[in-house]
């Protein structure tokens, strides 16, 4: 969805005040769209290195699907 400037400007708080307050609110959503894409990406950087860890250990899991490794996995916590 593409805005163009004219109604950025028109859609603009005309008050001091009002514009302070949605400027305020849009650097509040900006920080949270931060800390949600460095939470993904953490989440990314743990799954990877988990699944690295996992193909170390268990070379075989290299060359299985995703039904086979599935299945090996539910194996593996069965076999607690």
């Amino acid at each position: 969805m593409k805005i163009n400037i004219d109604e950025l400007l028109a859609n603009m708080p005309k008050d001091p005040d009002e514009l302070k307050i949605a400027q305020e609110q849009h650097r509040k959503i900006i920080a949270d769209n931060r800390e949600k894409e460095k939470q993904r990406k953490a989440r990314t950087h743990r799954l990877c290195e988990h699944g690295a860890i996992l193909e170390a250990c268990f070379p075989e899991t290299i060359q299985m699907d995703s039904a086979q490794f599935s299945a090996f996995m539910q194996e593996l916590a069965a076999g607690r």
